[in-house]
């Protein structure tokens, strides 16, 4: 088979839309930065980082960012100090609002961020202004706040993820970061205040200007006039050289822990026509299983080979068509030999929903039930009184578990009762706020915080997390509708990245955190389409968008093969000198020891590995993909190359290791 070539930004980020910004280095006296896109990012003393990132941010009526486009884009910058200026207007539907922004870095640690912005028409906006990012190490450091009324407060950055803002009506904040270091804060032009971004898996605190309190959506009238600055002093700090770069480590500890559950979704992309027919698939041998018309030969073959522990479906017993969706699910659940994992979304008629849903179940093998409301953001006790005695009589070997379907702060804020239930669950997707690849790699980390914080209130209950996706798949506070889909746009739960090898290189660093933080269970992405793990054989939707070929195999499969067609799994703790720029998984099989080292970045990186752990590799990188994409057969059968301590890894690159030279089954 011939292979169809691919650009270097599709194997990389999916298209060009994800390719990195250019970035400025820049510093200010003892303070290093970096400027991107009107941003300043990384803001450090030494190895000592002050500030995630200084951003100016319109949103919309649904919380929606919106893009700015950035012109007379001017930068001076000297050894130790410099002076931007820009300007942006930020243009969507209703929302027309220009600004003109002046960031000035001075050599005695002064960096000071204005914005002067103008409405050009009459818009409804939820926020408009500076957000300040704290680095979620801030957490545990003691803080001093000045609020709007002249008073003096004493407070930390909350350790364990809080649901409410730890600091309100803010006009100065000084911190430690570290010992000897102390830095102050100053906003002006609106009220601050600060929540814990790690709710929505965001690596850090954000001090945002317009408090929540306040009614939302606002008016914004044509000629209004806004102006906010923040400045950042550095009133403290030992006398530092530059960051120091050391070469990135990756190292294996013996600490061990049974390899969760790990499921993925039913394809949300494939038609479920009622009745449906079944046919019969020889799988070789005399071993002939049903099959279904969505999934072919191929598409069956390469999903049964990953041992995933079972398959969500969303049922929405509100909805007509959710037999269609069950009848498919199970019949797919026969097929693929994964027992179901069924999120049930109870209407208004919670128990005739149910009774109605009991009657169809059939011979159905389920593994776990998620409860869920319509237009509540979590599990409400009421309906758990209504369903769980019917559920567990149905479904007496099945789990079930109650949360939500949307983010950790929906479960952090409204704590459900776990008193009847076997685990929580709440969903994860790192593109809340930020949707550039340098902030989803920071978000990996920030999933294992949810973990850790949610154990703080589930009463020894497990956590299920469920499902993990690149996008948001819903808004649960939106306070208006949607705009129309747009035919030239992919649709909002899409991103391009799921078949490339950043998707599959952020996925490694999930399933790292995930599992090291003690998650019971992991349901991620769909099996099908431009939400899955391979294209299917099927047409792909919008391929002029989205680059996926009738066929394709994604990187992200690669991963979940390697670690889930092993047999007798247990994961074993793992460290990385440097997690934004390498992350790596590691397990002990009936194979041996064995792991998956991933490049979250576009340099090529020198990775030092444990000595004498490792002794042979196999690389999926830019040269290797192409042909594993449309053969991955071939590239499975492939023979591991021996290899050193020392490793070189392209961009984006994933390296999979192994202690001997055995085949992948």
């Amino acid at each position: 088979m011939a292979t169809t070539p691919l650009s270097q930004e599709t194997i990389y980020y999916g298209d060009v839309s994800h390719r990195p910004p250019a970035v400025t280095q820049l510093r200010a006296g003892q303070l290093s930065c970096q400027y991107e896109e009107g941003h300043l990012r990384y803001i450090r003393v030494g190895n000592t980082e002050l500030i995630r990132m200084i951003y100016s941010a319109v949103r919309d009526h649904n919380w929606g960012t919106v893009a700015p486009q950035i012109t007379k884009e001017q930068i001076a910058q000297q050894d130790d100090h410099f002076t931007i200026i820009y300007h942006c207007r930020y243009q969507q539907g209703d929302i027309d609002f220009t600004a003109r922004y002046l960031i000035d870095g001075r050599a005695d640690g002064f960096i000071r961020f204005v914005m002067e912005g103008e409405a050009l028409s009459t818009f409804q906006r939820n926020r408009i202004g500076f957000c300040v990012l704290h680095p979620a190490s801030a957490a545990g450091a003691s803080c001093q706040i000045d609020t709007i009324n002249r008073e003096r407060e004493e407070g930390k950055f909350p350790t364990y993820i809080q649901p409410d803002q730890p600091f309100l009506d803010i006009v100065r904040m000084q911190w430690q970061p570290a010992e000897g270091v102390t830095a102050l804060l100053e906003f002006e032009g609106d009220t601050f205040e600060t929540e814990d971004q790690r709710n929505w898996t965001d690596d850090s605190f954000k001090t945002y200007c317009t408090p929540l309190s306040l009614p939302f959506p606002a008016t914004v009238t044509q000629g209004e006039k806004i102006t906010q600055t923040v400045t950042l002093r550095l009133l403290q700090a030992p006398t530092h050289g530059a960051a120091s770069e050391a070469p990135i480590r990756f190292s294996v500890s013996e600490k061990a822990r049974m390899l969760p559950a790990i499921g993925i979704g039913q394809s949300s992309e494939v038609d479920h026509p009622a009745g449906q027919r079944i046919g019969l698939h020889n799988l070789g041998g005399n071993r002939v299983v049903p099959t279904n018309d969505h999934l072919t030969d191929r598409d069956i073959a390469l999903l049964r080979a990953i041992h995933f522990t079972h398959y969500r479906v969303d049922l929405r017993l509100y909805e007509q068509d959710w037999r269609a969706r069950w009848q498919r699910a199970v019949k797919e659940s026969e097929v693929l030999e994964w027992p179901l994992e069924v999120a049930l979304h109870f209407g208004h008629e919670a128990a005739q929903e149910l009774t109605t849903f009991t009657g169809v179940i059939a011979d159905a093998t389920v593994k776990s039930l998620l409860v869920f409301r319509r237009d509540h953001k979590v599990t409400t006790a009421e309906l758990l009184k209504q369903v769980l005695p019917e559920l567990r009589r149905h479904f007496p070997e099945a789990r079930i578990g109650g949360g939500t379907d949307y983010f950790f702060t929906e479960l952090n804020r409204n704590r459900v009762p776990t008193t009847d239930l076997d685990f929580l669950t709440y969903s994860v997707n790192p593109q809340v706020h930020h949707f550039d690849n340098q902030s989803l790699i920071e978000t990996v980390q920030a999933q294992a915080y949810t973990v850790t914080s949610a154990r703080q209130f589930a009463e020894g209950k497990q956590i299920h997390v469920s499902p993990i996706t690149l996008k948001m798949r819903r808004n649960p506070n939106a306070t208006g509708p949607e705009p129309p889909p747009d035919p030239h746009t992919l649709p909002a739960s899409v991103d391009t990245r799921q078949l490339s090898l950043f998707g599959a290189s952020w996925t490694v660093g999930s399933l790292r955190n995930l599992i090291e933080a003690g998650a019971a269970s992991l349901t991620y992405y769909e099996t099908l389409g431009r939400k899955g793990i391979i294209q299917g054989d099927h047409a792909p939707l919008s391929p002029d968008l989205f680059p996926a070929k009738p066929g394709m195999v994604y990187p992200v499969y690669f991963v979940f093969r390697f670690l889930l067609s092993a047999a007798n799994v247990t994961v074993l703790q793992t460290f990385s000198s440097s997690p934004w720029q390498l992350e790596g998984l590691a397990f002990r099989s009936d194979r041996g020891t064995e792991a998956v080292v991933a490049n979250l970045q576009p340099e090529a990186v020198s990775v030092q590995l444990p000595e004498g752990t490792f002794r042979s590799v196999k690389i999926l990188d830019e040269t290797t993909l192409p042909q594993a994409m449309e053969q991955p057969e071939a590239f499975l059968h492939r023979g591991f190359q021996q290899c050193s301590a020392s490793l070189r890894l392209p961009p984006y690159a994933l390296a999979f290791l192994r202690s001997d030279e055995a085949e992948d089954n």
